[in-house]
């Protein structure tokens, strides 16, 4: 019997260890874009001491097509290793070294160690052709590097890139024809027959005086 339960434990113990070693080559869904979902929430990481700060820098403002280059910097935390998922709606995200496309997102391929009390991860964002203000969405991961759930700890930051130079967003209202013309015309028949109806009274007039 105890040499069974000493079987058990140590497949759970291999369960927690492996659901945070499952996402070391990356995971998407955690930037903070999905509602409810983070690093923590996904039970693959907490208990960390400290909470890291995420930051993301890079121009806030581009032209329809044009790529810009971003970073993701991950300061504080356990801070040994770190991980990211970035992810925006609408725009095209290119991965860096050290990142990888996830369904559209971005993510780490590898854990990236900290140096100097920091991992910064770079990417780029190609701004889409219709103008507008888009959200990059981030997430990032200090972990402690021993392969457990516990001793982890993230961060999210957003930032706002507006999009101009490109075509206007098209709304339901402006594919509509609210009948216009339709409406400015609509009292012509009855203007033309009351035209018609005063000239030939006028020729019957002229006709009588011949």
């Amino acid at each position: 019997m105890r040499s069974f339960l000493r079987s058990v434990g140590a497949v759970a113990v291999c369960l927690v260890a492996g659901s945070a070693f499952a996402n070391s080559t990356g995971i998407n869904g955690r930037s903070g874009k999905q509602s409810g979902l983070s690093c923590t929430a996904s039970g693959c990481h907490s208990g960390g001491s400290g909470t890291p700060t995420v930051t993301l820098e890079g121009p806030t403002a581009l032209t329809a097509g044009q790529t810009g280059q971003y970073s993701l910097t991950i300061t504080g935390g356990p801070g040994v290793k770190a991980g990211m998922n970035v992810a925006v709606d609408g725009a095209t995200l290119t991965a860096g070294t050290g990142t990888k496309l996830m369904s559209g997102e971005l993510t780490h391929s590898l854990p990236k160690a900290f140096a100097n009390g920091s991992a910064r991860f770079d990417f780029s964002l190609v701004a889409p052709a219709t103008n507008g203000t888009y959200k990059v969405f981030a997430a990032g991961n200090s972990v402690n590097g021993d392969n457990n759930q516990g001793g982890d700890a993230h961060a999210n930051a957003t930032l706002d890139v507006v999009v101009t130079g490109g075509s206007d967003p098209v709304t339901p209202d402006d594919t509509k024809d609210e009948g216009g013309c339709s409406v400015a015309t609509s009292g012509a028949p009855a203007a033309l027959i009351a035209v018609f109806v005063a000239l030939a009274a006028r020729r019957r007039r002229q006709s009588r005086q011949g």
